[in-house]
C-alpha cells in the first residue's frame, strides 16, 4: 500500500512512523525547517531511525496513495484548496481535533472520504523525534464514497485498527469527552490523572462538565462524569494531544476542538468560552 501523510504534528509523525513498516510513506510536512529537519535526520521513534521521503508540496503524492490528512483547523481550507487542484482522486482520511471540518470534507469533490480518531499518547521530542509507549488506536468511517475502497487498512499492522459504521455519531461522543479533558489539561499542564486527584482541577472538570450537561443533555447517557472520570484515572500520567502539542511548541488547534462546540450550542457556555480564549491566547503567544 501507499499512503502520504500530510502534517507535522506528533500523530502525523506516529502515523508516518508507523504505516512505514506497512508500505511506501511520503510526508508532507507543511514546515520547510521541519521538512528539512526530518531529511536530514530521519524519522526517530526510540531506538528507530527511518528514512522517509519528505516533502512541503502536494504534487510529490503519489495519485494512488490512501492520503492522512493532520493539519490542524487555521491549515486546512488552503490545504483542502490544494487537494482539489492536485490530487483530486486520492482517497483522503481525516485525522483531526474536533468536527469543525466535517462538513468542508464533504463538500470535496473527491468520491472516497473517511474520517476518524486515533488514540495515542504519542508525544513529539522535536521536529524529527517522537516517543510513545501504547499500541495506537485507529477509529475510522466513511463520510463519502464505498467502505470497500477503505478496507485495505483494516488490514494495518502495528496499531488496532476499528471500522466504525456512524463515524459522526462517535466522533461527537469523543468530542464531548475531548471538551472536558483536553482545554483543562492543556491550560493546567497537568496530566489526565490529576485531573481527577487534583481537588482544584477536579473541581473545574465537575463544573465544565455539569455547564456541558444544560447544552447538550445526551452527555450524561453517552459520556457520563463517571466513564470521563474512570479514562482519565486509567491513563494517569498520560498527557493529552492539546498538551502534546503545547509542549512540543505546536498549534493546540484550539478551535478545531473548541470552536465547533460553541457554534453548535444552544446556549451560552461561559465557562468554556473562558477556557476556549484563555487557550487562544496561550496559543498565540
Amino acid at each position: 500500500m501507499k499512503f502520504a501523510i500530510i502534517g507535522g504534528n506528533a500523530q502525523a509523525l506516529l502515523l508516518a512512523h508507523l504505516l512505514e513498516k506497512q508500505g511506501d510513506v511520503q510526508l508532507i510536512a507543511t514546515n520547510e525547517a521541519q521538512a528539512a529537519e526530518l531529511n536530514a535526520h530521519g524519522l526517530v521513534c526510540g531506538t528507530e531511525k527511518q528514512r522517509i521521503a519528505v516533502y512541503t508540496d502536494l504534487e510529490q503524492v503519489d495519485p494512488d496513495a490512501y492520503i492522512f490528512i493532520t493539519v490542524h483547523s487555521e491549515e486546512l481550507p488552503p490545504m483542502l484548496r490544494l487537494l482539489k487542484i492536485r490530487r483530486p482522486s486520492n482517497p483522503l482520511v481525516f485525522i483531526q481535533q474536533g468536527m469543525l471540518y466535517v462538513e468542508k470534507a464533504r463538500l470535496l469533490a473527491h468520491r472516497q472520504i473517511a474520517a476518524g480518531t486515533l488514540d495515542c499518547d504519542a508525544v513529539k521530542v522535536n521536529t524529527h523525534e517522537i516517543t510513545y509507549t501504547k499500541t495506537p488506536q485507529l477509529n475510522f468511517g466513511l463520510l463519502k464514497g464505498e467502505p470497500s475502497h477503505f478496507e485495505p487498512l483494516l488490514a494495518v499492522d502495528h496499531m488496532a485498527v476499528q471500522w466504525v459504521e456512524d463515524i459522526e455519531k462517535r466522533l461527537f461522543e469523543q468530542l464531548l469527552r475531548d471538551s472536558l479533558i483536553n482545554p483543562l489539561t492543556a491550560l493546567m499542564k497537568i496530566e489526565k490523572g490529576q485531573l481527577i486527584t487534583d481537588p482544584n482541577a477536579y473541581e473545574l472538570f465537575r463544573n465544565l462538565y455539569n455547564e456541558m450537561y444544560l447544552a447538550f443533555p445526551e452527555i450524561e447517557s453517552v459520556q457520563p462524569i463517571e466513564r470521563v472520570a474512570a479514562y482519565c484515572a486509567s491513563r494517569p500520567e498520560e498527557i493529552s494531544s492539546m498538551l502534546a502539542d503545547r509542549m512540543a511548541g505546536d498549534p493546540m488547534d484550539v478551535d478545531g476542538l473548541m470552536l465547533y462546540i460553541l457554534q453548535v450550542s444552544k446556549l451560552d457556555l461561559p465557562l468554556f468560552k473562558a477556557f476556549y480564549h484563555l487557550l487562544k491566547t496561550v496559543e498565540e503567544n
